[in-house]
């Protein structure tokens, strides 16, 4: 509903939107100085009605206390005239109830009859009862003698055996059959010393809860009257009269605001509570109440909120219609108003339209106005000179705009296809590398190439500055890093050379920070030299690590730098991993730099190609980032030196092939220097190995054949010899015992045990139904 009305709005006229928001204020402002007005003649009515409430709860409770103080009276005064009597003096006794009688019978209250009750003070339930009846304007006397007083008046086992004005509860005399309430006081007969007698004065409630009832407060206010023990002596609902108490009304009702109100009204307090319903009225009512002292009784003025604020509110409603109408009047003419004001906007509007579409064939000249509009006429006449102008400027930017993003599209490709997409597939050695642009062109590169058939080079580098002009100087630091590495000079005097070439012509001081790495993939021996790049990573089979290198100055900056070049060897698995300071100095929302801690954390963990770690990295500067905007190239690289490279021969497992074999360790040997002494031990070692398969290894002649491949790393020279025969460990084979004479020697193992002895080390295993063993001997 509420998008409907906004489309409905937006689609309307200038007009009709100022009319509906002027209208809308003027109704604002009204509408709040109703509901302001409305609220206070609440409020007024409400205090006034509380205040009327409390006075006819008083006036009530106050001629209830003047009748109940005049019966205790007239009790006293009894009691007072009894005490000079003797118990015997029956006439006298009938003389003072008949007194009594005729004193009360023009009393506002309704007496029912006045007693007397003579008792032996040791047992008080029986005795002789002397009551004075008024029947009719006559007045008799009778007496009787009780044999139980608690069956005739229940009520009285709570009468305290004290010289003290005692009410009972509401009760139904059995006599009159009417609902009364006693006042009686104990006495003693003259000369007596303890209490023989009763003077009682029974006053019928029947005149006082019809008045009760027939009360009306504001046409719907009721009275209640509660007795001591909180039964409800006059009540609208007579199921509830003399039948039940008010904390049991509450408790069967769930109310307990009713409960509190009887306990605050019979410990002696006056007060106003809210209820939100009861049983007068369903709806939310309020209570008055006072306590009744003589009696101990509570009195309550209960009416309904909504019912006393009925006449309020219908004449709330009556106001709002006029004031509805008016509004509608006060819109037409608003309306009215704002469509002449508007005239000329709309004018304005249609060929500002045609503005917008491109046509500029119009002007303003018959928008004639003194006012606003007539300044804005006259502004919009000037824009569209200025648009005019504008879009011939337009025009020529976007041509030359889009000669430029060709230009520049034409270098990205020429940048792109400078480095590999594709890398070599090589048994000793994977490798990935990748280069994401800040811009549509970028000044990193990286590069890898070989220099002869076991070296290759790994360069990756960072231009100064960002666009074209590095994209250029960096094209210019490849070709040169990369033609000079070729030429065969030393890695510390390539960076020489080409810093050299670099410091030519370059007027705007461009300059390259770069790694270059030479690897030897026989050896593992890795050259490296930083020319002022980011540290080295390198994973030599101890989870990747910093590497701390001889810092050199950048190329291209300083004439005659040296740069010093190290080294270190490659174990079998190794990875080294390079990069450019745009992964580590990436930033996030926050300004924070992703740094080579987290870099680090990273390649801690375990990935099965180069290209998984590389987008791992750059998954995880990407959520770093959070949508940060990248500032630099990001360039990483990875390489991972899978093994050394293995020199190879393959021969029939045939005795008269020994001599080959042989031959070709010992010149494979003497190509890396190896010293004689080790040579002689690696053939000696090797000619053992070679009889034992050849004699045993192969059941059927098709099947001979025994690979032979020779491997050194620089520290090691290995052998491995490898035949498809039966399983068979010869290294489990316990050594011969030397030190015993020759004829009590075992025949054979001699010759493994020789090895063991000239080798570093011997290994055998099992692979692809293969018998593989490995010598090992230091060089």
């Amino acid at each position: 509903m509420r998008v409907f009305l906004k489309s409905w709005y937006d689609r309307q006229s200038l007009a009709l939107k100022l009319s509906v928001s002027i209208l809308v204020c003027v109704f604002t402002v009204f509408a709040a100085l109703v509901v302001f007005l409305f609220d206070a003649t609440e409020h007024i009515v409400g205090s006034k009605t509380e205040e009327i409430g409390q006075k006819s709860v008083e006036t009530y409770v106050n001629d209830m206390t003047h009748l109940a103080v005049d019966t205790q009276q007239l009790v006293l005064n009894t009691k007072n005239m009894l005490n000079q009597l003797s118990e015997s003096d029956v006439s006298s006794l009938q003389l003072v109830l008949n007194s009594a009688i005729k004193t009360i019978y023009h009393s506002a209250l309704t007496f029912t009859d006045a007693w007397v009750y003579i008792f032996p003070p040791e047992d008080v339930s029986h005795g002789t009862l002397y009551r004075s009846e008024n029947i009719d304007g006559k007045i008799s006397f009778k007496s009787e003698n009780i044999t139980n007083l608690y069956d005739l008046f229940p009520w009285f086992k709570q009468v305290p055996k004290e010289e003290k004005i005692y009410w009972s509860e509401p009760y139904l005399d059995k006599l009159t059959s009417k609902t009364v309430v006693t006042c009686l006081v104990p006495f003693m007969f003259q000369g007596k010393t303890d209490f023989d007698g009763l003077v009682a004065l029974t006053v019928d409630l029947t005149n006082m809860t019809r008045s009760i009832n027939n009360f009306s407060f504001a046409e719907t206010g009721k009275l209640l009257l509660i007795s001591r023990e909180g039964l409800y002596v006059a009540h609208p609902d007579p199921n509830i009269a003399l039948k039940m108490s008010i904390f049991e009304l509450s408790k069967k009702m769930e109310l307990p605001q009713l409960a509190e109100a009887g306990y605050q009204v019979l410990s002696g307090k006056t007060g106003t509570t809210n209820i939100p319903y009861s049983s007068v009225f369903d709806t939310s009512v309020i209570f008055f109440y006072a306590p009744v002292f003589p009696l101990n009784w509570g009195l309550f003025l209960v009416y309904s909120e909504d019912a006393l604020l009925k006449p309020i509110r219908h004449m709330q409603y009556l106001m709002i219609l006029p004031l509805l109408v008016g509004m509608l009047i006060l819109f037409f003419i608003i309306y009215k108003m704002c469509h002449h004001s508007t005239k000329q906007l709309l004018t304005l509007s249609h060929i500002a339209s045609m503005y917008g579409q491109g046509d500029f064939s119009l002007n303003f000249d018959e928008v004639i106005s003194s006012d606003e509009i007539g300044v804005l006429a006259k502004t919009m006449t000037n824009m569209r000179q200025n648009l005019l102008n504008y879009v011939e400027k337009e025009k020529k930017e976007a041509s030359e705009k889009q000669r430029i993003e060709s230009e520049m599209n034409i270098a990205a490709s020429i940048q792109n296809a400078a480095m590999h997409k594709t890398f070599p597939n090589h048994p000793s050695f994977k490798v990935f590398a990748s280069m994401k642009p800040a811009r549509q062109v970028g000044g990193d590169f990286y590069d890898l190439f070989f220099l002869g058939e076991d070296k290759v080079s790994l360069v990756v580098a960072d231009v100064s500055g960002k666009g074209i002009p590095a994209a250029l100087f960096m094209m210019r630091g490849q070709a040169l890093i990369k033609n000079v590495a070729k030429s065969g000079l030393g890695i510390s005097e390539v960076f020489h050379v080409v810093n050299k070439e670099l410091l030519k012509g370059n007027e705007t001081c461009m300059f390259i920070s770069a790694f270059l790495a030479v690897i030897d993939i026989k050896t593992g021996v890795m050259q490296y030299v930083n020319a002022g790049h980011t540290p080295l990573l390198v994973d030599n089979k101890e989870g990747y690590q910093y590497v701390k290198t001889q810092r050199n100055i950048v190329l291209g900056v300083q004439k005659d730098a040296v740069f010093k070049a190290e080294s270190m060897r490659l174990k079998e698995g190794a990875k080294i991993f390079l990069y450019t300071d745009g992964v580590t100095e990436a930033e996030n929302n926050n300004h924070q730099f992703y740094g080579q801690d987290r870099l680090l954390d990273v390649l801690k963990k375990p990935y099965d190609t180069p290209q998984e770690t590389l987008k791992a990295v750059t998954d995880d500067i990407q959520n770093f980032a959070d949508g940060n905007e990248q500032s630099d190239d990001i360039t990483m690289m990875e390489f991972v030196y899978l093994t050394s490279s293995f020199d190879e021969i393959k021969v029939q497992s045939d005795m008269n092939n020994l001599s080959k074999v042989l031959n070709f360790i010992e010149d494979n040997m003497q190509k890396y220097h190896v010293a004689n002494e080790t040579v002689f031990k690696m053939v000696t070692a090797a000619e053992e190995i070679y009889a034992n398969i050849a004699s045993y290894a192969y059941e059927k002649k098709e099947e001979m054949e025994i690979v032979v491949k020779t491997h050194f790393d620089g520290t090691y020279y290995h052998i491995k010899f490898i035949d498809f025969g039966k399983e068979y460990n010869p290294l489990t084979r316990t050594d011969p015992d030397i030190s015993a004479p020759l004829e009590e020697r075992s025949i054979g193992g001699l010759g493994i045990f020789l090895v063991k002895k000239f080798a570093s080390d011997v290994t055998y295993t099992r692979q692809n139904n293969q018998n593989v063993l490995k010598i090992s001997i230091k060089v």
